[in-house]
């Protein structure tokens, strides 16, 4: 397993629409050795136990609970909400869901294709953030110098966040190989 990196998000990703309507964007991408669906991303994802903390924050913080179960059921596509995020895009392959505080949007990507050893997936994470102030020359979005201050927190703890969910998909399967 790779360590998750700064990539450029698919021509195909809901993520370039928002960076289109002049939002900052990221996008970090890790590659696994085995085929993983969207919904398999997903719940990795948010029901790792990096991810756990940050439900306990919101939990305590912003009033706003949420279970492993309420996870798989975004994952399933059963519910459209979780914790603070609202699904505003789904799709077979994508998923995008904006904070209902803040300004913030989160978009995860399961990418299969196949490979000599069989098949491979590579997984997308990225964050979209509204509301920055349009330069007047290029009509970009700018943000404070605070915001640019907690960007390396944040590259950070995005990647952290992509590899524990790949190391969670990862995991059974080396079991099983082992």
């Amino acid at each position: 397993m790779t360590r998750a990196l700064p990539a450029d998000s698919p021509e195909s990703s809901m993520l370039l629409e928002l960076r289109r309507r002049g939002c900052f964007t990221d996008c970090y991408a890790l590659e696994v050795p085995a085929p993983v669906t969207q919904a398999q991303f997903v719940e990795a994802f948010y029901t790792t136990p990096l991810f756990k903390a940050e439900r306990f924050i919101l939990k305590m913080l912003a009033a706003r609970p949420s279970t492993d179960q309420d996870a798989k059921d975004l994952a399933a596509g059963t519910k459209d909400t979780f914790a603070v995020w609202k699904v505003t895009h789904r799709s077979p392959e994508q998923l995008l869901l904006k904070a209902q505080i803040g300004r913030t949007s989160s978009w995860l990507m399961a990418a299969p294709e196949p490979s000599s050893n069989g098949q491979k997936t590579t997984l997308f994470f990225g964050s979209a953030i509204a509301g920055g102030r349009a330069n007047q020359e290029t009509g970009r979005q700018q943000f404070s110098l605070a915001f640019s201050a907690v960007l390396g927190l944040h590259d950070l703890y995005s990647r952290l966040l992509l590899q524990a969910a790949a190391k969670k998909l990862v995991a059974p399967r080396a079991r099983q190989h082992g």
